[in-house]
């Protein structure tokens, strides 16, 4: 077997979604290719037993086990592990169509691209499910593009379960640690800055990413929803290029979607004083500048949000806006 392709599964107390996690990826038509390194984030229940028990089963899938450090640590972990010369990554109770990594390693070939871009449909509580972009075709060869797209949110997006890298980009990038969210969007900031290309193919749509209930995204408002703003601070504070005002704002839009967790989880109480000051630094933008470097979306989300907090939720609601 030639390993291709490492797809990084990190695991932590969900041993109900392993069958249908894994057997998606066992089903993969690229599975002779691929190995499937799965990190077992310090599980307390019977997690790590069914997982080992699965490895040992099929060959290509590879468990390891550390001390419970978190979703970051376990793919850093998972990276040190990986022996193919590129890099995907899966989340556990989420499932893949049977040609999704099939079709990424395809147009990775063509375009022997650094990232190699896809998409994913969102799956929601109700049974409603939404393709996350537009269908599109897209082909960057210069990284102030790849750039200037990612900042305004265009395209690219911020998660990694979308997206296949050339390990050879990724020697000197790990995840941050100690973040609950957003550290997958710091990790392709700092991925694109390493490479020379970039290949999107978002008509095709083969990764379902379940919103669960109780998912990081959907609990009650706590202080990990601040780490969005956190790590896009740290991307203008680390940033020296000539795009600087597209880094200031991708953070002002990070603070949005803070005030919009607020709103929608009962947090406005407790952090009033944060509160405000971010709505300071809304209203305080420019707007032709805005709307020059954000999507339509994310422009239209920001304006909302100066004008009426409360307004913004009623049209977000209809229409996903932010």
């Amino acid at each position: 077997m030639e390993c291709k392709l490492s797809v990084i599964v990190p695991v932590y107390n969900k041993e109900q979604y392993i069958d249908s996690g894994l057997s998606s990826l066992l089903h993969q038509t690229l599975i002779n290719n691929m190995e499937i390194i799965i990190v077992d984030d310090g599980s307390n229940n019977k997690t790590g037993d069914r997982l080992r028990n699965f490895c040992q089963k099929h060959s290509n899938f590879k468990y390891y086990y550390e001390t419970n450090k978190g979703v970051s640590a376990a793919r850093n972990l998972g990276l040190q592990m990986a022996n193919a010369e590129l890099i995907g990554f899966f989340d556990i109770d989420d499932y893949v169509e049977p040609k999704y990594y099939q079709n990424l390693m395809d147009n990775q070939k063509i375009y022997n691209s650094d990232i190699t871009v896809s998409d994913f449909s969102m799956y929601f509580n109700d049974g409603s499910f939404k393709k996350h972009r537009p269908s599109m075709k897209k082909y960057w060869n210069n990284r102030n593009m790849m750039l200037k797209d990612f900042f305004s949110g265009n395209y690219i997006g911020n998660n990694v379960i979308d997206k296949i890298f050339k390990k050879s980009i990724l020697t000197n990038i790990k995840f941050p640690k100690g973040y609950a969210i957003g550290e997958d969007m710091y990790f392709v900031y700092k991925a694109i800055q390493e490479s020379q290309n970039m290949y999107l193919d978002s008509s095709l749509s083969g990764y379902h990413y379940i919103i669960r209930e109780k998912s990081a995204m959907t609990s009650k408002f706590s202080t990990k929803f601040y780490d969005p703003v956190k790590l896009s601070q740290r991307m203008v504070d680390d940033y020296k290029g000539s795009l600087k005002e597209y880094a200031y704002m991708h953070l002002i839009h990070e603070k949005c979607k803070l005030l919009e967790n607020m709103l929608k989880n009962d947090g406005i109480k407790e952090n009033k004083k944060i509160y405000k000051q971010y709505r300071k630094d809304i209203k305080k933008i420019n707007v032709i500048s805005a709307f020059k470097i954000l999507n339509i979306k994310q422009f239209s989300g920001l304006i909302l949000m100066s004008m009426s907090p409360h307004l913004y939720m009623k049209i977000h609601d209809l229409m996903k806006i932010g």
